[in-house]
């Protein structure tokens, strides 16, 4: 075991990133864990064993070779965080280390500055990797298909609202998935972050402007309980921790696809009676919206797995959440009839930013205004 006076745990450099950083989102701090995580998987190592030879460029390029460009970025990130938190550990108390840990960051800081170069390059050269080709559709065959599926399942549970609790136990998960991947087809598809640890909200006992801005929210309109396929429950969508949250803040959108709204009324006719929400709970449950059967969360690798696996079963496609973006964005920002307003609205509902060329704002729709449909989270 190394000298414990320079060795440090996960949850020691985790809170030294957050006291440097103490305005990034949650999703930016848990991506740092696994940054750090993958450091020590790659040199074979428990985190608290890492040490400069482990982080040698020379010994961990043969593993980082088996990363996408993008998880290889993350991870020189981590080791960068890894490198500052050492010297400070060290308190100046030998210049020749604090200098050779300095001399590694930057031979790390060279491939660095090469692989954004090339994440760049490929970014603009919008070319599909093989992955990305096998497992292509287009956003309007998807959504016909989806819809389609959605639809048959929706018919085939009528009748079974009054089920017994073992039964639906057993119905669970099928229509837990069913719900996560309709959020990511019928809807704009925002980022796994955003539901991951998602709050149950009843919009009869709480407002909106008066939640804690550290969760984010599904409030339901429940005038009269849970209405299985009538399509009486209206959702809204509430954003508040995500990963550009402080450069975009909060996000509340109506879920207005009477489809989705017939797919989460099933769902969550499930969810809450397996695990309900006691009445004197109402305005301050933590009760997750998606989870496992139990209590517990689910992380986004699980939920990763469950959409790759779902769109699979159904539709012959492994589709993450990042391929669901492309494929929509792909459709969304080739359809001409779409205004600069439009575009600056469900960017802003996947949490990215929308900036028009001088050019496009010279760009007029030639269809009449009062012929065109206007956007709504429902696409259809």
């Amino acid at each position: 075991m190394p000298n414990q006076k320079y060795t440090f745990t996960l949850n020691e450099i985790i809170t030294f990133f957050e006291n440097i950083n103490p305005n990034k989102s949650a999703s930016t701090y848990t991506t740092m864990k696994y940054n750090l995580i993958r450091i020590a998987k790659m040199g074979k190592v428990d985190f608290i064993d890492i040490d400069a030879t482990t982080i040698q460029p020379k010994n961990l390029e043969e593993a980082m070779a088996t990363y996408s460009v993008n998880s290889q970025i993350q991870t020189i990130l981590g080791i960068n965080l890894w490198i500052k938190y050492k010297i400070v550990k060290l308190n100046n108390s030998s210049k020749s280390k604090i200098d050779s840990y300095n001399a590694l960051k930057n031979k790390w800081d060279v491939l660095l500055k090469d692989l954004c170069n090339q994440k760049t390059k490929k970014i603009e050269e919008n070319k599909m990797t093989k992955t990305e080709e096998e497992n292509w559709i287009d956003y309007t065959d998807l959504k016909k298909k989806w819809c389609d599926i959605a639809i048959t399942h929706i018919d085939e549970y009528k009748g079974s609202e009054n089920a017994t609790l073992p039964e639906k136990r057993n119905s669970f998960n099928e229509w837990r998935d069913l719900a996560l991947v309709s959020l990511f087809i019928m809807i704009p598809p925002t980022r796994i972050g955003n539901y991951e640890k998602m709050r149950i909200r009843y919009t009869k006992t709480n407002d909106v402007s008066q939640l804690k801005r550290d969760k984010n929210y599904i409030m339901i309109d429940a005038d009269a309980g849970i209405f299985v396929n009538t399509g009486k429950y209206k959702y809204k969508l509430c954003f508040n921790q995500y990963k550009t949250s402080k450069h975009i803040g909060q996000v509340c959108e109506n879920i207005e696809d009477t489809l989705l709204i017939k797919v989460l009324n099933i769902y969550l006719d499930l969810r809450l009676s397996i695990q309900p929400i006691q009445k004197h709970r109402l305005n301050d449950t933590d009760s997750l919206f998606i989870n496992g059967d139990t209590k517990n969360s689910l992380t986004q690798s699980v939920i990763t797995e469950l959409l790759k696996k779902t769109t699979n079963k159904f539709i012959g496609k492994k589709l993450s959440c990042d391929m669901f973006r492309k494929i929509f964005l792909t459709w969304f920002l080739s359809d001409d009839t779409k205004s600069i307003a439009d575009r600056k609205k469900v960017a802003r509902f996947i949490g990215q930013t929308y900036n028009p060329t001088i050019m496009e704002k010279y760009r007029k729709i030639v269809e009449p205004t009062e012929h065109r449909t206007p956007i709504v989270l429902d696409f259809s």
